[in-house]
């Protein structure tokens, strides 16, 4: 259905507290509890340990626990353990690796295990349960591309040895994203008895309401002062009226929401390098690919004329995107990768240039000839769909701004919401308010590689520039960081040509999103390092770190 925006009404508060409150009843241990320990000061008075939080931050059960179903990236902190992670600092340590050794071709690396890592059921983590986990996802290869892998072996002491056919300078990232599952317990049914060795065990899920874990008793990390996290799985409305009814400690709330005011919650607001655009096919339509296994439609004759693409870079207004759909709640973007080691400062443009984008549209043969404000080539209209996600608000909002904006310059967008499903089958015939952002460059390989089209959700605009695909693949071989960077900037932009807006602008990047919470203001999140696509997770990866102050 076409999308609008909906205001938050009183009715609609009405409502959501009301199935807040419902749903609290009836699902099982959702309510805070706490522990009384002696006051060292000697008051007669006891202190009150808070030791169960409960959270809000949004529909976060995508995956199920599995790596292989896509649980790994940023969720696994709370869960699984990796083994590498990364600092507030942004720097890569061990994890379940005491340390970690590249041999000087960068072809061989050796990680020894620490003897004290204990999944939740009390067994012990060892390198066959690592080798296990890597040989699985990679001869899976949809969620994770290990393709470049060679060899994984348990060496002497309980240590991995991993070696590559050729050098992965993004490796070391992904080393801090696959969860390792236990090959003793791992199966197709593992989403319903997860075993892992993070922080946390999931103990109970109910699909689309709730998930409830605890502490993980043989977790071999700093203990965390929370025994007990209930996420409720609740759309964004929702969650801010389970705030207003004090049923939740922190709730993440869209920058529409962010002046709400909730009695004892404080915004907390964290800059992140999540960005926001638009994907647009770039090949014409009535061909076929595939989208996480299954074949899909692919191609758009309107969005696949690089004219349309280069006129949305520079046509688009970022500036009043981000007072618009994000009531300047973040930053403008023109890669996905913006401030970062490997982010080209050349591709960034004078945006909000109309008249720069109708030149571009005309040289490109675009023109209204019966002057009814919309474009025309061919006899075909400069109008084409945009899907976006139905249950995320701010996805919505800047879909709705985009096409407010692009009419300016003689370009129709029909803004549709529909469920993520939706999108992932119709993806490639059309645009999608697509989103990303990590603390390493991979996604740029994934996002336009040509070697990534028809793989899980990668390339969905099936992007194909040979030159590109060199720079790329000489970043992805690179054996070290800053050869990669050279060559991650050289693939955005060349002089010549290259995937960034002022290139072949495949996705057109527009801002990035700051991440907003509510939260209550006894607690104490930590160091929060720069957060990374997807705000249902990127809060949680110092949870032990988090206190609670009476």
């Amino acid at each position: 259905m076409k999308a609008k925006g909906k205001p938050f009404t009183k009715n609609r508060t009405f409502l959501y507290v009301t199935m807040v409150l419902s749903v609290l009843l009836l699902l099982a241990g959702c309510e805070t509890g706490s522990s009384v320990q002696n006051n060292p000061s000697g008051s007669l008075n006891p202190i009150t340990v808070k030791e169960d939080l409960v959270l809000a931050v949004g529909k976060m059960d995508g995956g199920q626990f599995d790596p292989k179903k896509g649980w790994g990236m940023t969720q696994i902190r709370l869960t699984h353990s990796s083994l590498l992670t990364i600092d507030s600092d942004l720097n890569f340590i061990g994890d379940l690796a005491k340390s970690y050794k590249i041999s000087e071709d960068a072809l061989a690396w050796t990680f020894p295990l620490r003897d004290d890592a204990k999944f939740s059921n009390g067994e012990q983590v060892t390198a066959e349960d690592v080798k296990f986990t890597y040989e699985m996802l990679k001869k899976d290869g949809i969620k994770f591309d290990l393709s470049f892998v060679k060899t994984i072996e348990v060496g002497a002491g309980n240590t991995v040895v991993i070696t590559l056919n050729e050098p992965r300078s993004t490796f070391v990232s992904q080393l801090t994203e696959i969860g390792i599952v236990p090959k003793a317990h791992y199966n197709d049914n593992y989403s319903k008895n997860p075993i892992s060795s993070g922080p946390y065990k999931v103990v109970q899920y109910n699909d689309g309401q709730q998930i409830i874990m605890e502490s993980n008793p043989y977790w071999y990390g700093k203990k965390p002062q929370f025994k007990k996290l209930t996420f409720l799985l609740l759309a964004e409305d929702a969650s801010l009226a389970a705030a207003k009814a004090g049923q939740a400690d922190i709730v993440y709330v869209p920058p529409t929401f962010a002046n709400q005011k909730v009695n004892g919650m404080t915004l907390r607001t964290y800059e992140s390098i999540d960005s926001r655009g638009i994907m647009l096919p770039t090949q014409p339509g009535g061909g076929k690919g595939m989208t996480n296994g299954k074949e899909v439609n692919s191609g758009n004759d309107v969005t696949s004329d690089l004219a349309i693409r280069k006129a949305l870079n520079i046509g688009l207004d970022r500036q009043k995107l981000l007072d618009v759909a994000l009531d300047g709640h973040g930053q403008k973007a023109y890669c996905l990768c913006d401030n970062m080691p490997w982010f080209n400062e050349k591709t960034v443009v004078k945006d909000g240039d109309i008249q720069a984008a109708n030149k571009i549209l005309a040289s490109g043969g675009w023109i209204d000839t019966n002057k009814d404000g919309i474009l025309e080539k061919n006899g075909r209209k400069a109008e084409f769909d945009m899907y976006f996600s139905s249950s995320d608000q701010l996805r919505s909002d800047l879909s709705l701004a985009v096409a407010d904006q692009a009419i300016k310059f003689g370009i129709k967008i029909n803004t549709i919401g529909v469920t993520w499903d939706e999108i992932y089958l119709k993806g490639k015939t059309a645009a999608v308010a697509w989103g990303g952002g990590r603390h390493h460059p991979h996604q740029l390989y994934s996002m336009n590689s040509s070697q990534r089209m028809n793989k899980g959700i990668d390339n969905m605009s099936n992007y194909h520039n040979p030159k590109v695909d060199e720079y790329l693949n000489k970043a992805l071989t690179a054996s070290s960081q800053e050869e990669a960077n050279t060559y991650w900037k050289l693939a955005q932009w060349d002089g010549e040509t290259g995937f960034s807006g002022i290139g072949d602008a495949p996705i057109v990047w527009l801002l990035r999103v700051d991440h907003l919470y509510l939260a209550n203001e006894k607690l104490n999140l930590g160091k929060q390092p720069v957060h990374t696509h997807g705000h249902e997770w990127a809060l949680f990866g110092n949870i032990t770190e988090w206190t609670w102050s009476n």
